[in-house]
C-alpha cells in the first residue's frame, strides 16, 4: 500500500499520529503536506528526562520540517503555564498532570508521550534504618513542594499502607526537593522524599562529605503494589499545544519518533547524554549521569499509556482532585487516541 493510497478519508494530523504509532514516521508523507517551519524550540522540563528531548533535537530528525530547531529548558510551573498561554511555548515537557490540568482549563493541550515511569524515592538519614513503608512511622519525612504530586504520591502510598500522613508520622516540608538535601545530610529529618535528579545529589553528596544516606524506598514500586498495577508512574512526558498541532502535525510525529529513538541512545550513552542535558539542567554532570538510569525511561505514546494515565490522575484526585482540574481529560488529550 503507498502513502497515497493510505491517505484517502483520513484527515493528516490522524494520518501522521497513526503512523507514529506504528513506528512508521520515517516514511514520506505528500508534499501538500509538507509544513516547515523556519525555527522551532522544543522546550524541557527541568529534570533528567528531559535529556531524551535535548538528544531529540540534537539527532537532527527535526531538521526537514524545522529550518533551526533548538532545545531550551523552562525554569518554573508558572513560566511553563504562562508560556503555554501566551503561545510562546507550544511544543514542552511537561509532569503530565500539569499538561491534564491546563487541557482541562481550556488551554489546549494534549500529551503526546510519557517519557518518565517513576523517578521518586524515599531516602534515610544518618542511623535512620527504614526497611518498609511501616518504618516510616513516627519519623519525620521532608517532601518538597506541598500538594504538589510527589506530596500526593507520597501521601497516596502511605494511605494505602494504613498510614494517616497527618497523625502517624510529620510531614515537613520545603519549598524544593533540592532544599531537602543538605538538610537530610545533616540530619536534620529522619527521611527525604526525593526525586531524580536531587536523589544521585544527595548520593553524590552524601559519599563526599563521608555521610551514610540510604536509598531506602522505591515510591513507584510502592505504588504499584498498592494498586497492582505493574511498576511504573507515568509522570511526564511531551505536550503539544493544540493550535501547534492542527499546523503542524508531522513535526509532532516527527519529534515522537526521534524521541523513541534517542531513548535508546541515552541508555546506550550515559556519559555523552548527561554531558548533552548537564548545561541547560545547571547541574554537574556526574550527577545527572548517575540520575540516568534511575528514572525508568520508556517512551510510549499516550494512545498506548492512557489506561496508566487515568490510573495516576485518580490517585491524586483522591487527594486533590484539583491537580488536573478535577476531573480527567477528555479523549482527545491523548495523541493518536
Amino acid at each position: 500500500m503507498t502513502v497515497s493510497s493510505m491517505t484517502a478519508g483520513v484527515s493528516r494530523r490522524r494520518f501522521l499520529e497513526c503512523l507514529a504509532a506504528a513506528g512508521l514516521a520515517a516514511l514520506p508523507v505528500p508534499a501538500a503536506w509538507a509544513a516547515g517551519l523556519d525555527r522551532l524550540t522544543v522546550w524541557g522540563m527541568p529534570a533528567s528526562p528531559s535529556v531524551v528531548l535535548a538528544r531529540a533535537v540534537a539527532s537532527g530528525a527535526l531538521a526537514p520540517l524545522a529550518g533551526e530547531a533548538r532545545f531550551d529548558v523552562w525554569r518554573t510551573a508558572d513560566q511553563m503555564r504562562a508560556g503555554v498561554v501566551s503561545g510562546d511555548i507550544e511544543l514542552f515537557a511537561a509532569p503530565s498532570y500539569a499538561a491534564a490540568n491546563l487541557c482541562n482549563r481550556g488551554a489546549g493541550v494534549r500529551l503526546v508521550n510519557v517519557l518518565t515511569w517513576g523517578l521518586l524515592y524515599v531516602f534515610a538519614g544518618p542511623g535512620v534504618s527504614i526497611g518498609g513503608i511501616d518504618d516510616l512511622r513516627g519519623r519525620t519525612l521532608l517532601v518538597g513542594s506541598k500538594n504538589d504530586a510527589p506530596d500526593l504520591l507520597t501521601r497516596f502510598v502511605l494511605k494505602a499502607a494504613g498510614l494517616d500522613p497527618d497523625k502517624d508520622l510529620k510531614l515537613s516540608y520545603v519549598g524544593t526537593s533540592a532544599e531537602a538535601v543538605p538538610l537530610i545530610l545533616a540530619g536534620k529529618a529522619d527521611a527525604a522524599v526525593l526525586p531524580e535528579p536531587a536523589a544521585s545529589a544527595a548520593e553524590i553528596k552524601a559519599r563526599e562529605a563521608g555521610v551514610a544516606v540510604t536509598r531506602a524506598l522505591d515510591v513507584t514500586e510502592l505504588y504499584a503494589a498498592r494498586t497492582g498495577r505493574p511498576a511504573g508512574v507515568p509522570q511526564a512526558g511531551l505536550a503539544v499545544t493544540e493550535r501547534f498541532l492542527d499546523a503542524h502535525p508531522d513535526v509532532v510525529a516527527a519529534l515522537h519518533a526521534a524521541c523513541v529513538e534517542a531513548a535508546g541512545w541515552v541508555a546506550a550513552n550515559p556519559g555523552e547524554a548527561a554531558a548533552l542535558i548537564a548545561g541547560p539542567l545547571k547541574l554537574p554532570a556526574p550527577i545527572v549521569e548517575a540520575s540516568l538510569p534511575r528514572f525508568r525511561l520508556k517512551v510510549a505514546s499516550t494512545a498506548e499509556a492512557r489506561d496508566d494515565l487515568e490510573a495516576y490522575f485518580r490517585a491524586l484526585m483522591t487527594l486533590s482532585p484539583d491537580i488536573v482540574a478535577g476531573r480527567l481529560p477528555e479523549p482527545a488529550f491523548y495523541w493518536g487516541h
